[in-house]
């Protein structure tokens, strides 16, 4: 007989077509049905739907109701977590997922226990890495429903990843929704037949639950029902999912699997939403940036200073862009409204963690008692060696940049402006001329790990700066050469002295999909854009080499303009590439001005490499893909749900390569990528897609329903994506493919300057300037290093105050796919005892009682390893 666990649980998307308020109302409500049912024993268990944002939510309204949840949770009848928000897996951090699991299960153990269950019903697409990460919160069984590939169709089944970690998991291939039909219908047979294909076991589960849907109050009835109704081949229980892997556990020769599955066989994947709302993925992305590489170092330094951290504020700003992470919110595809306020959100999250990065460089900056006019911060605990380029305010037009030894260095001086700083007067010419200069100025600075540098500014009349001259239509540095000959760019490699001509161009096609998928029209005219008709801008100094192009693209205005191949529109662009000393990534930066309609553009790269894989990074590694999908030119006759276009997603980077040859694009908000061309060798990184509806039904690339709605056109106007936009990121021409050195050279693009500069001339460099600011009571002037962590091998992925900020959270990886043998060292300023943690902080082992140094052993394929740093007072 196959045993049937039946789950009652709601599905409750964070916010979709509807926006968070609407669905908090819902809540509200449906909290007190949960509730209740649970009280008079309707129901025996409930299932939250995996996710705390929604119960953090409802708390923060209702917190009389706190001690009931409680009481269910303790009793293992109401089921939470463990995430705070369900997840896009394909193009999150891997930190912003550790982070979410971390808060997620923090706030379910304060209400009595976290299900220790990977519950993910809804993502589309399950990435490789979410075995080991879900092993380092102990958590060993795990449900999601899309992605499985037709070669790997098993139900229930032993989920690996690269290091040895593994999952039981149960795909539930019919859906969240399934168990609906039990409750709705009486052929019971034939549901139950139909969840138990693919499969020999004969423990089985049954989802009862659906998007935003109400508590099932008879739900034991029918369960009762079906019972008497079906033959000895089945009978069902009410259960959890708790309990269903325990039994399933016992189930022998399950298949084992690896890799990631994004496959559209159970149900559309929408691959487009790598690249739907192109802002709303810049903005998260900076966000997760700017807090695993910023904020919680920086903080964690302070406090070894002496400065307090602000727990509270980060958890803040963390739970933000978890709730803009959740797989709708990330996807883009929702309404207008709704994209308006995870905009509006992040907007806010986004003030708020530059203003802990203004008021701590602040605070560290005059707490100290060295006499330098600047200081700059390097929170990270590896040496940052490159080119800063900050802003100075000066009495004097000419001034000199001094050492920590008084000796004048060479800067570039970018540009400078002229400001007054008297007060205003009606009449401008009754304004006094205070007058002082803003300067822009890029210096070479090598900041020590966890410290810091200073500099002084002496102004005179004869200033050692560098000249900055155009001579020629080219730049370069010791990796490059970027010249502009005949309407293109060309790229000479200094490595192995290559020159690769038109290196770098753009396409335009339409786009006839929707928020959820690219879709090329019906009849689609895709536009090689060049730059024949560009204004080009050269800026050569000695750390710093800007060309820029500034011209009009012509486009078709719309589907219909395309159709008729008529140039009615235009997108104003600039392109900007910048060559830095001793760098090896080329900085990318586009402006546009789109007017335009229902189209795509994308950045290309014309490589010398005939690719048959592509390469991206994944949470905590990296994964290589074919360039035409398996499934490309069956998909209709196996039954895919939607073609499987080789659009890919990745988080930082995109690669193709071939012996001795290797191109890389770094994306700072960037998400999707392809490799085109006839020999596959331009790898064409999507900026932007405009569409205006959440779904549109019967595409070229997916001719069935509307994603969404299936019965209604929502317009989404503001997903045309129209107005002035930036996209930022950079170009790795190498010989090899390195993994740790793209994510090291992503590191240091995304890693802004960090400084302070001494003055009184302008009170407006950041609005907390205005505020006054007392200096640390009880400051610990540190001037070593405080952690140094020594390794070329490895990749660095956090440094942050543990849970109960008593020492210091080290996580670094190894993203390759082979054992790294003596992967490196870390060194202490001080004795420390040093704990192997999880990556939810917990202690795992002691490592060393009291050492100023520890080795970095060898680490297995794709290990990630967090070191509990505590130093002895």
């Amino acid at each position: 007989m196959k045993k049937v666990y039946a789950i009652a649980h709601t599905h409750w998307d964070f916010e979709w077509y509807f926006t968070r308020q609407e669905a908090r109302v819902q809540f509200a409500y449906h909290m007190d049905e949960v509730l209740d049912a649970l009280e008079n024993n309707d129901l025996n268990y409930y299932l939250l739907d995996g996710q705390m944002s929604i119960v953090d939510d409802y708390l923060s309204s209702f917190p009389e109701k706190k001690a009931t949840i409680k009481k269910f949770v303790t009793e293992k009848r109401l089921f939470i977590g463990p995430w705070y928000t369900q997840i896009d897996e394909m193009v999150t951090s891997g930190e912003s997922i550790v982070h979410n699991l971390a808060i997620g299960s923090q706030i379910a153990n304060d209400l009595g226990g976290v299900m220790k269950v990977a519950y993910l019903p809804d993502s589309f697409g399950q990435g490789q890495d979410m075995p080991k990460i879900y092993n380092g919160f102990d958590i060993y069984s795990a449900v999601f429903w899309r992605g499985m590939p037709k070669e790997k169709n098993a139900r229930y089944f032993y989920w690996n990843s690269n290091d040895g970690s593994k999952v039981l998991t149960a795909n539930i291939k019919n859906g969240y929704y399934a168990g609906v039909q039990l409750v709705e219908n009486d052929d019971f047979k034939d549901l139950l037949d139909r969840v138990s294909t693919d499969t020999e076991s004969d423990e089985l589960v049954l989802p009862i639950g659906g998007d935003q849907r109400s508590v099932d109050y008879n739900l034991k009835d029918r369960i009762n029902l079906a019972n008497e109704k079906l033959s000895d081949e089945y009978i069902i229980r009410e259960s959890n999912y708790p309990q269903y892997f325990e039994n399933l556990r016992k189930v022998k020769n399950l298949p084992d699997y690896d890799g990631e599955f994004i496959d559209p066989s159970a149900s559309k994947i929408h691959r487009g939403i790598y690249s739907s709302r192109a802002d709303l993925k810049q903005i998260y992305d900076r966000l997760e940036r700017r807090m695993t590489y910023q904020v919680e170092p920086l903080m964690a330094l302070a406090k070894s200073y002496g400065i307090e951290p602000k727990q509270g504020l980060v958890d803040d700003i963390w739970k933000t862009i978890f709730r803009g992470q959740a797989h709708d919110s990330s996807g883009g595809c929702n309404s207008d409204k709704t994209n308006d306020d995870i905009l509006h959100r992040a907007k806010v999250a986004d003030q708020l963690s530059y203003s802990i990065i203004d008021y701590l460089v602040r605070k560290l900056s005059i707490s100290e008692n060295s006499p330098y006019d600047i200081y700059l911060w390097n929170p990270l605990p590896i040496e940052m060696d490159k080119v800063q380029t900050i802003q100075i305010s000066t009495k004097s037009k000419n001034f000199n940049i001094l050492d920590a030894s008084g000796q004048p260095v060479d800067y570039d001086l970018l540009n400078q402006e002229v400001q007054n700083s008297a007060p205003l007067r009606r009449n401008v010419e009754e304004r006094k001329q205070e007058l002082y200069y803003i300067s822009t100025i890029s210096i070479k600075a090598a900041i020590n790990a966890t410290s810091w540098t200073g500099l002084n500014i002496e102004e005179t009349d004869n200033a050692k700066q560098t000249s900055v001259t155009a001579t020629s239509d080219s730049v370069e540095n010791n990796f490059y050469q970027i010249a502009f000959n005949d309407g293109q760019l060309d790229l000479t490699n200094k490595q192995n002295h290559q020159t690769y001509t038109n290196f770098l161009s753009f396409e335009d096609g339409a786009d006839a999909g929707d928020t959820y998928d690219y879709s090329p029209s019906f009849h689609d005219w895709i536009i090689n854009l060049d730059f024949s008709d560009a204004d080009v801008k050269v800026i050569s100094g000695k750390y710093t080499n800007k060309i820029s192009l500034k011209g009009t693209w012509k486009l078709p205005h719309d589907l219909d303009s395309r159709k008729e191949k008529m140039l009615d529109s235009t997108l104003e662009y600039k392109l900007t590439l910048t060559l830095e000393k001793d760098s090896e990534t080329i900085k990318y930066q586009l402006d546009t001005d789109n007017q335009t309609l229902d189209h795509r553009l994308r950045l290309i790269l014309n490589t010398d490499v005939n690719a048959k894989e592509s390469f991206a990074d994944t949470p905590f590694g990296f994964i290589s893909r074919p360039v035409v999908d398996p499934h490309l030119n069956d998909w209709q006759d196996i039954g895919y749900h939607e073609e499987p276009t080789s659009m890919r997603p990745m988080i930082h980077f995109a690669n193709i390569h071939s012996n001795g040859s290797s191109w890389s694009f770094i994306g700072l908000g960037s998400k999707d990528f392809q490799v085109v061309g006839k020999d596959f060798n331009k790898l064409a990184i999507t900026m932007f897609r405009g569409v205006g509806y959440l779904g549109r039904p019967d595409l070229l690339r997916r001719p069935s329903d509307a994603s969404g709605l299936e019965s209604k056109y929502v317009e989404t106007p503001h997903s045309q994506l129209q107005g002035k936009y930036t996209f930022k990121g950079g170009i790795v021409v190498g010989n090899e493919f390195n993994v740790a050195d793209l994510q090291k050279q992503h590191l240091l693009l995304t890693s802004t300057p960090l400084f302070y500069q001494e003055q009184s001339l302008n009170r407006f460099t950041n609005p907390l300037r205005y505020f006054m600011v007392n200096k640390a009571v009880d400051f610990k002037d540190e001037t070593e290093q405080l952690i140094n962590l020594n390794t070329d091998k490895l990749v660095l992925s956090s440094l942050a105050l543990t849970k109960d900020s008593s020492g210091y959270a080290l996580r670094v990886y190894n993203p390759t796919n082979e054992t790294v043998e003596h992967a490196g060292i870390v060194k202490l300023a001080k004795k420390a005892a040093v704990d192997s943690l999880n990556l939810n902080s917990e202690v795992l082992s002691t490592l060393e009682t009291s050492t100023t140094e520890f080795e970095l052993n060898d680490f297995k394929p794709g290990e990630i390893r967090t070191y509990g740093i505590y130093f002895i007072k």
